[in-house]
This record gives C-alpha cells, structure tokens and sequence, in this order.
C-alpha cells in the first residue's frame, strides 16, 4: 500500500505564485497526495485562488489562520494532515512532476533509520527560468556537515517521516518571537540529524524561487536566526568543536555576502566579506579565497535574472525553463564547482 503524503504549504501573499506552485503539487505522478495549504493572514486574493483550485481537486485543502509566521503556518499544516510522510513546499516554489515519488522510493529503500530524504534543487526566477543548481551528496550521519552548512538548502526540498517530525516537535516558532525568522529549516533539519540518518535522491527535482521580498533576503534578520540556531546546536552538543563552529560562521558571512551581491548591495556585501576574513584573520587560506571571490564581483559573478528567450549554454542547465528540466539532467558547470559539490558523508 503506498503511504499518504501531506503537501503543508504556508501562503502569505502568495497571490502572484501560489497557483503554479499548486498545479505542480497536483502534477505529482505519485497520486496519493494530500495539498494542505494555511493562509498566514494574507491580504491579497491567495485565499480565493486557493479555493478556485481545490473545487478541482478534492485532495487540497484551505485552512486559514491570523499572521503568526511561517514555522507556526507549517505546524498548523502539519496539525490538520495525516500523511505519514511529509512534504513541505513554500508558496513560490516548483517541483518536478517525479519529486514524491522518486523521493518515496529513496526512504522506501534507505530503512527505517532514515527521516529525511533531500534531492538536489534549482535557483529560479520570477519567470521559472533557471539560475543556477545546487548539488550535494550528503547521507548518513550528516550532524556535522549540517553545522558547517544548510546543504538541504530550502524547506521545498525534503520529504520527511511524520514520526520524526512529530519526535522534535516540528517548526520551532519561536524564532519569529525573537524576530529572527529565516533560519528555521535550518534547525528543523539539525534536530532531525541528530536523531536519524538522512538519505539522497541525487536529481533535481525542486525550484526555489529567488525574489528581492523574500525573507531570507533580509540578511540582518537572517543573521540574527543563524545565531540563534548555532546557540541552539551548542546547547544541546556542547562538544562541538569550536573550529566547525568557527567555519560555519565563516561560511554564513560569505552566504549573506553573495546574497548582498546579487540584491545590488555591495556596501553590506563587502562588510560580511570583511567580517568573515576577520573571523580567523590568521587564516591565510580563507583570506586569499574571499579576496578571489571579490575581485570575481560585481560582473562574473553577479547573478542576473534570465530573460525568457535566453538559450541554455551548452554542457548546463542554466536559462532553460523549470518546466523543461529533466530529473536526470547534467550540469557540467555546477556538478565540478568547487562550492556546489560535496563528497558524502555515512
């Protein structure tokens, strides 16, 4: 018997993308699916849209809720489903037609040990337009890379064992309270490693959506949650080596930086630049890879936006319209950078 999956999708004025998220939610070739969708106290039509789709289909449904967050948007989703796996998917993201069901068979395979499994991803923009991959190939015990890095990536890319989930008390709100919402798949993802293995569907199979309102474009409110999630992590492992804590943080900078680039704003770019160098100032290595990195800024590696008749280049992925993308696609720019591709880890 295949087992039910619960979509939990939190909306909050998704008006603009929420029904292409839907649709590819619906398109799922593994057709035991329920959509739970939780309107986060939106003002614009996400609501109606909603309710528009789920008279075509008898597997979503609309609950609706006063703003509290995306953490508390999710537990709710999270309440009112029954699945024993789940799939969480943010408002404007994309998955690829096969992403359930590859992802079921990989937990179906990988044993009980496993909570989670991750398939790799793909940067999109507001036209569906591919921007870049994203490639790792974690599994098994992977606590400590999780310290050094979200290599899951978003919250659109794991299917994850309600019971795991429900082990660690899902989405930790309170992140929001303390007004440092960004980091909570992050923490999600920490909890659930150090209690299970996590296993690998090696195919791209979601879209994240890259948006300037975003929230993880808010880089000082981002910083504040990484913060918070690292506290987290050293309270319940105080042995956590300081030099893995001390790369992390390092690595964090350089992400916010990136994020500063791409958002056209070098001042704050250049400042986490600085502040992660400052970070380990001894560290020679480090310091001559951040300074490659800012004589590559602000063209070579500035990412731009597509426009819709851009043509892929040859040997990668990037230009080609999501819809388009096979789960079996080769990037040969992102699969041998240095940056995208990890050695795994059991």
């Amino acid at each position: 018997m295949t087992p039910l999956v619960s979509v939990l999708i939190p909306a909050f004025n998704a008006e603009g993308t929420i029904a292409d998220t839907l649709r590819s939610a619906m398109a799922q070739t593994y057709r035991n699916l329920e959509i739970i969708v939780v309107d986060d106290g939106s003002r614009d039509d996400t609501a109606s849209i909603v309710s528009r789709l789920e008279t075509d289909d008898s597997r979503i449904r609309l609950v609706q809720q006063a703003n509290s967050g995306v953490a508390a948007a999710r537990n709710a989703a999270l309440s009112a489903s029954g699945g024993s796996l789940i799939a969480p998917l943010d408002a404007d993201d994309l998955w690829h037609p096969q992403k359930i069901e590859m992802q079921v068979n990989s937990l179906g395979t990988s044993g009980d040990g496993s909570g989670l499994d991750y398939c790799w991803y793909v940067d999109i923009d507001e036209r569906s337009t591919i921007l870049s991959c994203n490639v790792n190939r974690f599994e098994g015990d992977v606590y400590e890379d999780l310290i050094l890095a979200n290599f899951i990536g978003n919250s659109s890319v794991p299917l994850i064992r309600r019971s795991i989930l429900e082990a660690v008390d899902g989405w930790d709100a309170s992140l929001r309270a303390a007004n440092a919402q960004g980091c909570e798949d992050w923490l999600l993802y920490l909890k659930i490693a150090e209690r299970s293995r996590v296993a690998l569907t090696p195919a791209f199979l979601a879209g994240y959506r890259q948006l300037p309102h975003a929230m993880s474009r808010n880089v000082l409110q981002m910083s504040r949650s990484y913060r918070l999630t690292m506290a987290q992590a050293r309270s319940s492992h105080p042995g956590i080596a300081k030099t893995l804590l001390d790369r992390s943080a390092m690595d964090f900078d350089m992400y916010i930086s990136r994020m500063c680039w791409t958002s056209a704003r070098p001042v704050a770019a250049l400042w986490f630049m600085l502040r992660s160098m400052m970070r380990a100032p001894l560290n020679w290595r480090h310091a001559a890879r951040v300074l490659r990195e800012l004589a590559q800024h602000p063209v070579a590696r500035r990412r731009k936006a597509f426009s819709s008749d851009t043509t892929p280049t040859r040997g990668t992925i990037h230009g080609l319209a999501f819809n388009l993308l096979p789960p079996d696609a080769q990037c040969d720019l992102c699969q041998i950078h240095p940056t995208n591709t990890r050695s795994g880890a059991s």
